[in-house]
């Protein structure tokens, strides 16, 4: 199964991650992904995906770029990319 069904050739993606509010503007989230984009290095992929409806701007801010928007479910998402 694809992490996100509408573009099943990109991979591998970031997903699954998701910090508490009481826990959220300490850095928490920043450590995750910084930790999953270094053990996906290790393990020799080149590029990392994710997509979100609402955490765009944390993402942009740790250097990931929005590769398209799409439409899904009536909702609209950002897929991003990061060159690792």
């Amino acid at each position: 199964m694809e992490d996100f069904e509408l573009r099943p050739n990109l991979s591998p993606w970031l997903a699954g991650v998701f910090v508490r509010p009481q826990h959220r503007k300490k850095g928490v989230g920043t450590a995750l992904v910084s930790r999953i984009e270094c053990e996906a290095k290790a393990l020799g992929f080149e590029t990392l995906y994710l997509y979100t409806a609402h955490s765009e701007s944390l993402y942009e801010r740790l250097g990931w770029k929005v590769v398209e928007r799409c439409l899904h479910n009536n909702r609209e998402y950002a897929v991003m990319a990061k060159a690792l």
